[in-house]
């Protein structure tokens, strides 16, 4: 995904919103126990991690860390740690992490992250991770974009003479359960082929509406990681494509105010899993 921070943090509005719902639906299912240790993969710039997982953790926790793979991320999100129980770790979820971070911890979250790994083998490393990082009894609450408009522009330009050269291996940013028929089927194999107890695996649909379409753009070009590498002359004309795909697809739907303006409702399936590490 795009590692511009500060361009993240403005439009990270859909991310800090279902996070917010499924840890008011689903956090009642995690074990709590006093001196809590707790891990956040994927944290980004540390909106979600600060603004939404924070306030809704037991007081009595002893530590948050937030982790992702973008040294330039974890920067800003350090930078807003006020809170003396958070802290920042860098680190690649779908590579094996050290051994000494094993055990380490007694909840771990992920908030649309997972997606990201698009290789089936760095999708299993990362389960696998998440494992070895809890402690026994340990829990996770994870939630990922099955399927999205984002990935069908990605694909769709990816195919174009002009764009291909920018966007080499499109597959490695496509959702690993964006074209399976039962996304929740792939990832409760995953989950139990690691050795996890799961108790929620599911799909929903959503919808989240933009109010305007800048402002659906501004969030699509926030988690794009094709810009970053288009020369800044080529931009415009991206734009206009990417807008193009926007308007035809058949999960926008856009709809037209009475003062001339537009809201951009987007559909997309969210895939989110709960499940224990055993005691023994």
């Amino acid at each position: 995904m795009n590692d511009d921070a500060v361009l993240y943090s403005k439009h990270s509005n859909l991310q800090k919103s279902d996070a917010a719902y499924i840890l008011d639906k689903y956090s009642n299912l995690l074990n709590w126990r006093d001196g809590d240790k707790i891990l956040d993969v994927g944290a980004g710039e540390g909106s979600v991690s600060i603004e939404v997982l924070l306030p809704r953790l037991p007081t009595n926790f002893h530590k948050l860390t937030l982790s992702d793979i973008s040294p330039q991320m974890l920067k800003f999100a350090q930078e807003r740690c006020e809170d003396s129980r958070l802290d920042c770790l860098l680190m690649d979820i779908s590579v094996v992490v050290p051994e000494s971070l094993h055990q380490q911890f007694d909840h771990i979250f992920s908030f649309y992250c997972l997606q990201w790994v698009a290789d089936e083998n760095r999708q299993e490393q990362a389960w696998k991770n998440i494992f070895d990082l809890l402690k026994p009894g340990g829990d996770t609450l994870v939630t990922i974009i099955a399927t999205g408009p984002l990935f069908d522009f990605s694909e769709s330009m990816a195919k174009m003479e002009k764009w291909a050269p920018f966007m080499g291996n499109v597959k490695r940013v496509i959702s690993p359960y964006h074209h399976i028929e039962n996304p929740a089927d792939k990832l409760k194999n995953f989950l139990e082929k690691t050795g996890f107890l799961v108790k929620v695996c599911e799909t929903e649909e959503r919808c989240y509406v933009y109010s305007s379409t800048s402002q659906f753009l501004d969030w699509g070009f926030s988690v794009n990681p094709f810009i970053k590498t288009l020369p800044e002359n080529e931009r415009p004309s991206f734009i206009e494509e990417y807008k193009r795909q926007v308007f035809t697809h058949k999960k926008i739907i856009v709809e037209k105010g009475d003062n001339g303006g537009e809201k951009i409702h987007k559909m997309y399936t969210m895939l989110t899993a709960c499940a224990s590490k055993p005691l023994y």
